[in-house]
């Protein structure tokens, strides 16, 4: 509960520290992609921490960033990156703070001043409280208490009696093979559960039994016949219950001792204190002082320690995604490729120089963008292919060299086909323009060759997808269609 209460502190504390923290590159963050923004002040600080540390990278690469991120920069991506992760565990740990401190707060305590235990309100029911006890004789030992109700008043007594005498004929033997060999603890009840009813075993053969059933030393070496009698007590109502059984002298440790005379002071404490509202618990038993104790309830621990595995395997999740987001950018560029090199033919056959058409394809695509999402409820996503260029093309209109910008963009994209497209126009400004429509043409051939093969493999993946399902309904067919046929039969 305590380190509980500390996350759960920590946490609101940092929030409200960091809340007037600003930083430009969260300010405008899209809350479908980071609903947790209202942990990121915190999280920046901590981000900055791992930053100072050297240890930023464990949020991602930076070229994987830079990849699904294309029109930000790898730091700006990292630190978006890096604040979402911290926000995730932070909001998990919190979360698990708060439900550990909650289950915690609210569980009532069974112990009141570490010897009485709270009993049952007239038309209760009887309880059982688990404790640990620890003496001098028995160390730890776990022992179920049973407190009864307050009594209530009942309703058909002969059914009650009936019902309680069959009750005791099946349990009193306790696990012993037979009435006339009985070795082992009886159990003589002190009540019949779910009935009101209360037992009361006559002390004649106390010698022998004692209340709890336990069988005691005796001067005796042979097997005595022994009959119990019971007084079964429903309010005003007594009924005399006996049983036949011979018993063979039990064997009696100190701690059986300790342990019989414990149950016999805890059945007396019941009986006086029925009427009270606290059962206080025996603090000695002769000269062994005995300890009460809850038995320790690990719920809040081991969902605490829940909360910090959830906690820790959120970086792990982010990054997969991450890696997902950028086999997602490889299929899509892949996917746009063939558009690319044909336009980028038909420009090029029109007239235009490689630069021009580059500039071309890129102003189209900016267009095509901002018409389509208009709507802002119907946004499109970017697409990659295109974003890169857009980015070489204002490298080239910032003055770097032609030739260092299609080498710049091929190196970019991380991507074999658009390595190839990028050093053919390369090649292109270098040793002249001979040539480079037949070489787009046949590169235009081959990616759409490779489109189709793309294709063909995700239809396959999906297919190999479909297989389970299908044979489960072919599994159902069958099952619809041979149940009844084999019923049918009379053998």
């Amino acid at each position: 509960m305590i380190a509980s209460l500390v996350v759960l502190g920590l946490t609101v504390l940092g929030v409200l520290v960091c809340s007037k923290d600003r930083d430009p590159v969260l300010e405008d963050l899209d809350p479908k992609e980071h609903p947790l923004k209202i942990l990121y002040p915190l999280s920046l600080r901590i981000y900055e921490l791992t930053k100072k540390l050297g240890k930023q990278g464990i949020f991602g690469a930076e070229d994987v960033l830079r990849e699904v991120y294309v029109d930000e920069k790898p730091e700006i991506s990292l630190k978006k990156q890096g604040c979402k992760c911290i926000a995730s565990a932070l909001a998990v740990l919190a979360a698990t703070a708060f439900i550990c401190f909650a289950y915690a707060y609210s569980k009532e305590d069974l112990l009141v001043q570490k010897k009485y235990l709270k009993r049952e309100q007239a038309g209760g029911r009887v309880e059982y409280f688990d404790l640990s006890m620890n003496t001098k004789v028995t160390e730890t030992l776990n022992m179920l208490i049973k407190v009864s109700e307050q009594k209530l008043q009942g309703e058909d007594l002969e059914k009650l009696k009936a019902d309680a005498g069959y009750y005791l004929n099946k349990n009193v033997l306790c696990g012993n093979e037979s009435a006339d060999c009985v070795r082992g603890k009886l159990n003589l009840p002190g009540s019949i559960p779910g009935t009101g009813i209360s037992v009361k075993w006559d002390d004649d053969n106390s010698w022998f039994v004692a209340v709890d059933g336990t069988l005691k030393n005796g001067d005796y070496t042979d097997p005595v016949p022994v009959t119990l009698h019971a007084e079964l007590t429903y309010y005003e109502n007594v009924w005399d219950y006996y049983y036949d059984l011979v018993i063979y002298p039990p064997i009696i440790t100190e701690k059986d001792s300790f342990l019989k005379e414990l149950n016999e002071r805890l059945t007396d404490i019941d009986v006086e204190t029925q009427t009270e509202e606290l059962y206080e618990l025996p603090e000695s038993i002769g000269d062994i002082d005995i300890d009460w104790e809850e038995e320790e309830d690990n719920t809040v621990r081991n969902f605490f320690i829940m909360g910090l595995f959830a906690a820790g395997i959120i970086l792990p999740a982010l990054k997969k995604d991450l890696k997902v987001k950028q086999k997602e950018r490889t299929e899509q560029m892949m996917k746009d490729y063939p558009d690319i090199i044909s336009k980028f033919i038909m420009l090029i056959t029109a007239g235009m120089t490689c630069r021009a058409a580059w500039d071309k394809i890129c102003t189209d695509y900016q267009k095509n963008y901002t018409r389509e999402n208009a709507d802002k409820t119907k946004k499109k996503a970017r697409r990659y292919a295109y974003e890169e260029m857009i980015i070489s093309n204002n490298e080239m209109q910032l003055g770097l060299p032609e030739i260092r910008v299609y080498e710049r963009f091929g190196s970019r994209c991380s991507v074999p086909a658009y390595n190839r497209f990028g050093n053919m126009l390369a090649r292109n400004i270098k040793r002249g323009s001979a040539g480079i429509i037949e070489t787009l043409e046949s590169e235009a051939k081959e990616s759409f060759a490779e489109r189709r093969e793309a294709v063909r493999k995700k239809g396959e993946e999906t297919g190999t997808k479909l297989l389970i399902p299908m044979f489960g309904m072919l599994i159902l067919v069958i099952a619809i269609v041979v149940v009844p046929a084999f019923s049918s039969f009379s053998f």
